[in-house]
């Protein structure tokens, strides 16, 4: 499913804190804003970096926007998408978090959630269950209940989750107005919007409110690049 890596500059935005989608257990981009970084500080100097001008910034951020925005829209379609191919799958488990629809399971692996993350939780409960030689229905079984297990942990009392068999709980489309209709559909247009970054704005030496120059522990930045190489 293209759209769905998640990169650090990437978020899903709500008046309360952050939102996220997932798609069989993979992060959908639906909604996602691509934040925009003030310029860059010389940890050393506490002043703006000389590797890029004030407006060259803004024109490497600027673009990224543009290039992102069309990868959001992508990332809707591919939701919309999925929600009508799905629509027939019967549904087997619903989450509530706080009494909120967040989170509906079903048949043939049709999973999707709205403001509840299970994506981490899902591809380690799908890779112990195929290193227990699981395959099919059993792994998807098995998936679905590490699942619960783990947010179950996490949420504790504010999640509620109804459980039943295939033919008793209505389909995927069912759910769909619930869960996604009206504001609920992840589009920028339902977030609140990032505040403009003030590209004037004084550098923190400038501003006074530089704290001195940023210890470096060079052993452990190379260690960590190293690291990231061999990943």
């Amino acid at each position: 499913m293209s759209g769905t890596d998640v990169a650090c500059f990437f978020r899903h935005v709500t008046a309360g804190d952050t939102e996220m989608v997932n798609i069989q257990g993979q992060f959908s981009l639906a909604g996602a804003q691509m934040l925009l970084l003030p310029r860059p500080i010389d940890g050393q100097t506490g002043e703006y970096t000389t590797k890029y001008t004030a407006e060259e910034w803004k024109e490497r951020m600027l673009t990224r926007q543009a290039e992102f925005k069309e990868i959001r829209k992508t990332a809707e379609s591919n939701l919309s998408n999925w929600l009508d191919d799905n629509s027939d799958a019967q549904v087997t488990r619903a989450y509530y978090l706080d009494g909120e629809l967040t989170a509906v399971f079903g048949t043939d692996n049709a999973n999707v959630s709205n403001d509840m993350s299970y994506g981490f939780e899902y591809g380690i409960a799908k890779s112990e269950g195929e290193q227990r030689g699981l395959t099919g229905d059993e792994l998807t079984k098995y998936v679905e209940n590490r699942i619960e297990f783990e947010l179950k942990r996490k949420y504790g009392d504010r999640l509620e989750v109804r459980e039943g068999s295939a033919g008793t709980m209505g389909t995927v489309g069912d759910y769909r107005e619930e869960l996604f209709g009206g504001e609920r559909w992840p589009s920028l247009e339902n977030f609140p919007q990032h505040p403009e970054i003030d590209w004037n704005a004084p550098s923190p030496k400038e501003a006074g409110t530089w704290k001195g120059p940023i210890e470096l522990n060079t052993t452990a930045f190379l260690a960590m690049r190293e690291q990231a190489k061999n990943a």
